[in-house]
């Protein structure tokens, strides 16, 4: 399997009327990646996936969350996938198995992911308005 190291990725934050109170944000994750507990809308297989991510602050959102804690936590759960608790999307499995397997540790190790250089994203933020 090939490993690609990603410095980048894409997620979109939608801030519904409600905003901030439960409810009133959704995320959803769109840049391709091999981890157990997100499910990327670009799968990279030409498929689409559902963007959905797996973490506790985003699914229980209330006045006491703020974007700072969620950004730290999206950090902390793409460098330390969790593979007892996936979704239930066959690539997602797949992570599952991998990451059962191998350590996050020892694979920046292995592949050293911090020296690897990735290609600037153009656009950081795109707001859309509906």
């Amino acid at each position: 399997m090939d490993l690609i190291p990603q410095k980048n990725h894409k997620i979109m934050l939608k801030l519904n009327r409600n905003f901030p109170y439960p409810g009133g944000i959704d995320f959803a994750w769109y840049s391709p990646i091999f981890h157990p507990n997100i499910h990327p809308v670009e799968l990279g297989s030409g498929e689409t996936g559902t963007g959905y991510i797996c973490l506790n602050v985003l699914k229980k959102w209330s006045l006491l969350s703020d974007m700072d804690t969620t950004i730290k936590a999206l950090k902390l759960l793409v460098e330390n996938p969790n593979p007892e608790d996936p979704l239930n999307y066959p690539i997602c499995l797949e992570a599952t198995e991998f990451f059962k397997q191998n350590k996050m540790a020892d694979l920046k190790e292995k592949y050293d992911f911090e020296k690897e250089e990735v290609e600037e994203a153009d656009e950081d933020i795109l707001i859309i308005d509906d």
